[in-house]
């Protein structure tokens, strides 16, 4: 071996060595790199890797029930399947193919299939699965089971979901459930829902929200490559929310829907204008409600189920409305109580004074300089206070306001003048103000439910005003308000709050809170004065002259009340009667209307049917009760 084959040698090995030596550091590096992140990042890549194998739901809380005075169940859960859509990524996942597949089988356009799915995320968060059928048919179910490796996304899961066990009945008062709106999203994220979780839009769904909501669950769910779930594990239990105890009576409820939608039913037979009714009954000591109808309803089941276009127009938008707290109507003659207490405190009248009813008041001229009259339903002769209630004397009491206002039909232009700028206003501020202490007018009743409205008033800046606010022309008032306003007269003067909730009750079963009766305020009338109205009420069934003698007087309990018409402007007249019984100790007050009745209709006969059924009903059922528990003792 030469001389210059050792120096290569050397040399190769010298490289070999110095390889060696870095390939060692190499692995020494990589080796301390490995047990380092094994023994301090090791947890937070395990959690990373379970991520990637497992997702975190929310399990929705079971809504409180809803109960009627008695205990039984109005609103409950039930389990039932949902259809869900969770947008993927990484995976082959087409929602036109889906839709296109899946539409027919779920009973949908493609369009509401799609505003369901939301794939392009412009409702719901993309990590939101979408409810696309709730309550599905074992079909559907059944489709999407034996589906599931063509169908990314599309889940079934099982969920409690809403039941109105008794469907349209006391719909208005329970109200209904939908997706949360937009505008709302962010005052319900704060309180924690999901986004894709439904909401109480009306009745005591949306007035008690808070309570019947529930706190929702947690799940750990392993999913595989399509998102669909393999297992699950419950990491927190739901809480199911408050149940709510109402103050109706299932029963009663039940009678009066049944009385307004069979009048209802018989008069659109004949006359072409009525399209709706309402009516309500209430304890005027407590303010509970015991029944509030308003036809036509709807099914709040329908809001769980899902509906077309087509069906939301025909089965659900005709109801929706709660045209007993939501809507206001000329009240009539019902005013006249009122009337009559301020000519009594306000010195224009007396319990004697008495006057002769033409059948007609002069309120002014005609711009043709032409007497304007003002007509009762038609001569009434020599009436008092209490029986110009008895027979709905539109005279004696445009006569009363005619006189508060200072106004008669021979003033000089400057006594016009002086009327219409001094005495008018101030008249009419007064009149409004006493109207207020009865809840009736630019008020609201404070009945636990939402969207209520206030009533109304117009003025055209003239004698009318006085003459049309004396007999419920002027005035546009709720039927709440009228319901509120007799139990008022019927509890002596006492304006308790309307409330259809009485008890609020926790998961546990313990009592969370007893709403007790809330007095409003004692209006500002004597006892004698409110009697001698009382006495006038009662004439108007009791006394062969009464407007609603042929309807009542012979029922087994003493009752009292006022009919009313109105007419609306529109060629057509509301039809009206608000009362109480029994008479010398009141426990049920009642009020009713349809509007647009026919014209020189009589509400004996249009509202009358109605008001006798939900009379005997209340007492009817009460004996029944009596008789069970005496049984039962």
């Amino acid at each position: 071996m030469t001389n210059q084959d050792k120096e290569k040698l050397t040399g190769t090995s010298k490289r070999m060595s110095l390889l060696f030596v870095i390939i060692f550091f190499a692995l020494a590096v990589l080796i301390f790199r490995l047990s380092f992140v094994q023994l301090s990042q090791g947890e937070t890549f395990l959690a990373s890797a379970e991520t990637n194998r497992y997702i975190e739901l929310s399990i929705p809380a079971p809504r409180g029930s809803i109960l009627d005075r008695d205990r039984v169940e109005l609103v409950g859960n039930k389990p039932a399947f949902t259809i869900t859509y969770q947008i993927l990524s990484g995976v082959g996942q087409n929602p036109m193919d889906l839709i296109g597949e899946l539409y027919e089988i779920f009973e949908m356009t493609p369009e509401e299939m799609y505003a369901k799915m939301d794939p392009q995320a412009e409702k719901y968060s993309r990590t939101i699965a979408r409810k696309i059928i709730s309550d599905a048919k074992p079909q559907q179910v059944a489709y999407v089971r034996e589906h599931a490796n063509e169908l990314p996304g599309i889940n079934v899961v099982v969920e409690p979901i809403r039941n109105y066990r008794f469907n349209n009945s006391a719909a208005h008062i329970l109200g209904y459930l939908n997706n949360i709106d937009g505008e709302e999203w962010p005052s319900y994220k704060e309180k924690g829902y999901q986004q894709n979780e439904i909401v109480g839009w009306a009745g005591v769904e949306k007035q008690y929200e808070d309570y019947l909501h529930g706190k929702n669950g947690k799940l750990k769910v392993e999913v595989n490559r399509y998102y669909q779930p393999l297992e699950d594990k419950r990491t927190e239990e739901p809480v199911k929310g408050h149940d709510l105890v109402l103050t109706i009576d299932k029963d009663l409820q039940v009678a009066t829907e049944e009385a307004l939608k069979v009048q209802l039913t018989e008069l659109k037979r004949n006359v072409s204008t009525v399209e709706h009714g309402a009516a309500i009954a209430m304890n005027p000591k407590t303010g509970e409600i015991l029944s509030m109808a308003s036809f036509p309803d709807f099914d709040p089941n329908l809001y769980i189920k899902g509906f077309s276009t087509k069906e939301y127009n025909e089965m659900i938008l005709p109801g929706i409305m709660n045209r007993a707290i939501q809507q206001t109507y000329q009240p009539g003659s019902t005013v006249k109580m009122s009337t009559v207490l301020i000519g009594l405190k306000e010195g224009m009248i007396t319990p004697s004074s008495g006057i002769y009813d033409s059948g007609a008041i002069q309120v002014g001229w005609t711009i043709d300089g032409k007497p304007n009259m003002i007509s009762s339903w038609q001569a009434l002769g020599y009436v008092d206070p209490v029986k110009a209630l008895a027979v709905s004397s539109n005279v004696y009491m445009i006569d009363i306001f005619k006189r508060y206002g200072k106004y008669n039909d021979y003033m000089s232009n400057a006594e016009v003048n002086t009327f219409l700028s001094n005495y008018l206003p101030n008249s009419m501020k007064k009149i409004l103000a006493y109207h207020a202490e009865f809840g009736t007018g630019k008020v609201k009743t404070g009945v636990d439910l939402p969207y209520e409205v206030a009533g109304s008033v117009t003025e055209e800046k003239n004698a009318g005003d006085l003459a049309f606010s004396a007999i419920g022309q002027s005035e546009h008032y709720t039927l709440m308000q009228l319901a509120q306003y007799v139990s008022t007269i019927a509890n002596d003067g006492k304006r308790m709050e309307p409330h259809v909730v009485s008890e609020i009750i926790g998961p546990g079963n313990e009592t969370v809170q007893k709403i007790e009766p809330k007095l409003l305020n004692q209006i500002s009338f004597t006892q004698d004065q409110i009697k001698l109205v009382q006495r006038g009420m009662r004439d108007v069934i009791a006394q062969p002259y009464g407007t609603f003698y042929s309807v009542l007087h012979n029922f087994r309990y003493p009752v009292a009340g006022k009919t009313g018409t109105a007419e609306t402007g529109r060629g057509t007249e509301n039809s009206l009667f608000v009362g109480y019984a029994p008479y010398d100790n009141p426990e049920v007050a009642i009020a009713i209307i349809i509007p647009d009745n026919k014209k020189n209709s009589h509400s004996y006969d249009s509202v009358g049917p109605i008001a006798q059924k939900m009379f005997d009903a209340y007492f009817t059922l009460k004996e029944q009760k009596q008789l069970t528990l005496s049984e039962g003792n």
